[in-house]
């Protein structure tokens, strides 16, 4: 990348999965390589999130944010975040009540510089579906062209919404 970039990495990792663990793990461990061979700024794990109910009342609004923020990006991007990303409704036995839920891929990665939203991984353009590591190999084969083929989205942060809490293993 150009001196003039300062890229920051931010993985979410699923958490109510399981079997996914040495695979979160293996995509952690290239994050963090590819910032210590100074690709990416910064990297952090910017949290860990599960199904979430999109509406008002979820309390946990840094992953409502996130989603939306995501979600601006796709739209800006002539993208869609499904299906890694699904949406779909939550019905509840001998009740009416039925809620949007999203429900989030096991890794994803979004790409900032600065305040502007570079890319979110996993993401699908109608013909083809971007993943996670077809970002870390365009970064590891050092193909800067590659992100610019994504429109940037102004955010206002510079810091997850969602707190971390992984460390890749040794």
């Amino acid at each position: 990348m150009t001196d003039d970039t300062h890229l920051r990495a931010e993985l979410y990792l699923r958490g109510d999965t399981y079997g996914t663990f040495d695979a979160q793990q293996q995509v952690l461990n290239r994050v963090n390589r590819l910032e210590a061979n100074g690709v990416f700024t910064e990297s952090m794990v910017a949290g860990e999130w599960q199904r979430i109910r999109t509406m008002a009342e979820d309390t946990r609004s840094g992953a409502l944010a996130t989603y939306e923020e995501f979600a601006d990006w796709a739209d800006r991007n002539g993208s869609s975040l499904e299906p890694a990303f699904e949406h779909r409704t939550r019905t509840y036995v001998g009740m009416d009540r039925v809620d949007e839920v999203v429900v989030f891929p096991v890794v994803s990665l979004a790409i900032y510089d600065e305040k502007r939203l570079q890319a979110v991984f996993p993401c699908a353009d109608g013909e083809y579906v971007y993943t996670v590591g077809d970002a870390l190999e365009a970064f590891e084969r050092g193909d800067e062209a590659w992100l610019a083929q994504f429109d940037t989205v102004g955010v206002d942060r510079t810091e997850p919404w969602l707190d971390a809490g992984v460390e890749a293993l040794p």
